[in-house]
């Protein structure tokens, strides 16, 4: 028997909008609150970072691009077999845990949701606004061995030795793999053809350092020709850390790399306070706001070098055309402005619920 009425699902658009409207103003107190506990946890949150991210969001779910993204989802209307989805949140970067939770509700299945302690007060402020909304909707927050127990189906995202536990326990709770979805690390790259604007740069700038570099989506490391100059990108960098000030723990890591680099004699560039860094050498991802400049002669090579590390990469950012599957691909300046419905390690929540 649904456990949701017909009507429930298909005003969820509407409610999920309703609530987002809210959340638009960033004097609403419920924010507001959510927002200063946040800043006041374990975490690389900065207020600027918080209020893009909260904007950033709140602006996708308005009633329309939400109705369209359920036809794709939900194409029969509610589902005749709902399922316990259960969701293994990161705190990476605020909230990451949105589309996950939307995608369920609007797909008509039952959430159940981890917490983490890295991002603990904005999820369940958003989640307690839509019960308060409506209180049949089926949304849980609870541990994540709860949520295991519970789970006919699983989306987990953190680290690889993370993902591995989860899989595990998942396993012994009698789930098929085919059930879960396992999100482990990933990083983007940029791909630059040396003509880039100045805002454009700025663009890369917002891809490689917003949220402090912690999200799958955030570049790190730029292919770049090699004839290309540095300062430019100094520049673009300094401008946008004027705009996004480096949350104080980004600081000391990069300090410690600074000087790792200049010991092993690594040509790097940094900024003055250590908030941000650019090495140059091989294609490897390096630590958070630590940017990896790999030049290249042949733009070819880059292409071949990421179509290789495909399973690695989390998504591709350049303004000029590239030998690459379309979806791969985004301008600059999107790392952190997603679509409401990217299909995070290429695999969209319409694919998983069906699998």
């Amino acid at each position: 028997m649904n456990l949701m009425s017909s009507m429930l699902h298909d005003d969820m658009p509407g409610l999920l909008s309703r609530v987002a409207a809210k959340w638009m103003d960033p004097e609403y107190p419920v924010r507001e609150d959510a927002v200063e506990r946040t800043l006041n946890a374990e975490n690389r949150f900065t207020e600027a970072a918080l209020a893009f991210a909260i904007n950033q969001q709140m602006a996708l779910l308005t009633e329309d691009p939400l109705s369209a993204w359920q036809s794709v989802l939900a194409p029969g209307g509610s589902p005749s077999d709902i399922e316990t989805i259960s969701v293994l949140n990161p705190g990476n970067i605020p909230f990451v845990e949105l589309q996950d939770l939307v995608a369920v509700l609007l797909a008509g299945h039952r959430y159940v949701g981890t917490v983490s302690s890295k991002s603990p007060a904005l999820l369940p402020a958003f989640v307690s606004d839509v019960l308060d909304e409506e209180e049949r909707v089926e949304a849980d927050l609870t541990d994540w061995e709860d949520a295991l127990a519970q789970a006919e189906r699983v989306i987990a995202s953190g680290s690889n030795e993370t993902m591995a536990q989860v899989k595990e326990r998942a396993l012994n709770e009698g789930l098929n793999l085919s059930s879960c979805w396992f999100r482990g690390h990933r990083y983007s790259v940029a791909v630059l053809s040396g003509s880039e604007s100045e805002q454009d740069l700025v663009d890369l700038a917002e891809d490689v350092l917003l949220h402090e570099g912690q999200g799958c989506r955030n570049v790190g490391l730029v292919f770049a020709p090699s004839s290309m100059g540095i300062d430019p990108v100094l520049d673009a960098f300094a401008h946008f850390r004027g705009m996004f000030v480096a949350h104080e723990r980004t600081i000391g890591p990069l300090k410690m790399q600074q000087a790792l680099l200049k010991a092993v004699d690594v040509p790097h560039a940094w900024a003055e306070g250590h908030e941000f860094l650019i090495s140059r050498g091989a294609a490897e991802p390096q630590g958070a706001c630590h940017l990896r400049w790999v030049p290249y002669h042949d733009r070819a090579d880059a292409e071949e070098w990421i179509r290789a590390k495909a399973s690695s990469i989390q998504g591709v950012f350049t303004n000029v055309a590239v030998d690459l599957p379309t979806a791969w691909v985004s301008p600059l300046g999107n790392a952190q402005r997603p679509p409401l419905d990217w299909a995070p390690d290429r695999c969209s929540h319409a694919e998983f619920f069906n699998r």
